[in-house]
């Protein structure tokens, strides 16, 4: 196994990403097969789900490329509450990357699916309905979701709704190397190498809740497969976001085992322990062994 670590150039910053290749990894077309993964809303790839799962993919032989959305983690930029179309751009920046010049030190590359984690899994939808062409044969939503309207109860405090009102934004955290809060609100994933502000606007909550993942019947099902994970103690997402996607994706998969979906028993929105880690893998092992051989892999 090896593991390279590398910046992606896109637009006006550059993504920051980890690829880890195993001894004798699939290929097809003489290419090395690849997961790209991606997290969710103000985490990285340094968090231990994303190694964990890099390490799980290695175990089926398969490559993985784990890279931080612009503004998060090492990667460079500025994010936003509401830029889920904007991080599709990314997905597709860096597939396209992948295809074009590869891993350094490897040779070509050919990505054959992305695994998301909560926001990062709206954005990957909305990368595979916007890049049809790129859009890979296996998709896995990892806690996504779906009514972005809907926000979480008390996640803005008296004082955030205040300031909204009254200036038309307000500073939510401070993250990075040394993460600090304004309301009490935990701050998930590994510390990062850069301190940022993060500010909610109206603009941003008002793009996010403007965030149609109803495109998702768009999607090109029938030459790609959807894993749906949630854990059934997720305090983040409620159960019927990922039963929507569910519902969706099937009046438009043209076979019913395009699409699955796996409810986790006592697992919770971030993935954090060793048991919710191990029961993601059972799902996540169980559908892929299943799906490989459909494309001949």
């Amino acid at each position: 196994m090896s593991q390279t670590e590398f910046f992606v150039p896109s637009r006006t910053f550059q993504l920051f990403a980890r690829a880890i290749v195993p001894n004798a990894p699939r290929t097809t077309n003489g290419r090395i097969v690849v997961f790209v993964l991606s997290h969710g809303l103000l985490d990285n790839i340094d968090a231990p789900m994303f190694r964990h799962i890099q390490q799980t993919l290695c175990t089926l032989s398969i490559a993985s490329v784990a890279f931080d959305f612009h503004g998060n983690g090492r990667s460079t930029g500025t994010t936003s509450y509401g830029n889920y179309h904007d991080e599709a751009d990314d997905i597709a920046n860096l597939v396209q990357y992948l295809h074009s010049v590869g891993i350094p030190n490897t040779k070509h590359v050919y990505v054959i699916g992305v695994l998301a984690h909560s926001k990062g899994a709206s954005s990957m939808m909305l990368f595979a309905t916007k890049y049809a062409h790129l859009c890979p044969s296996f998709l896995v939503n990892l806690s996504g979701r779906f009514w972005l309207a809907r926000e979480i109860t008390m996640r803005w405090t008296q004082e955030n709704q205040r300031q909204l009102r009254e200036t038309g934004k307000f500073l939510w955290r401070r993250y990075g190397a040394k993460p600090t809060k304004s309301n009490g609100a935990i701050i998930t994933g590994s510390e990062q190498r850069l301190v940022r502000e993060y500010w909610i606007s109206m603009s941003d909550m008002a793009e996010r809740a403007g965030t149609d993942m109803g495109v998702v019947q768009m999607l090109p099902l029938h030459r790609t497969f959807v894993l749906n994970i949630m854990g059934s103690k997720d305090q983040i997402v409620p159960d019927d976001d990922v039963w929507e996607y569910d519902r969706l994706m099937r009046m438009a998969a043209p076979h019913a085992d395009r699409v699955v979906t796996r409810i986790v028993p006592g697992a919770k929105h971030f993935w954090n322990n060793q048991r919710e880690l191990e029961a993601l893998d059972r799902s996540l092992v169980r559908w892929l062994t299943t799906v490989l051989p459909k494309i001949g892999l």
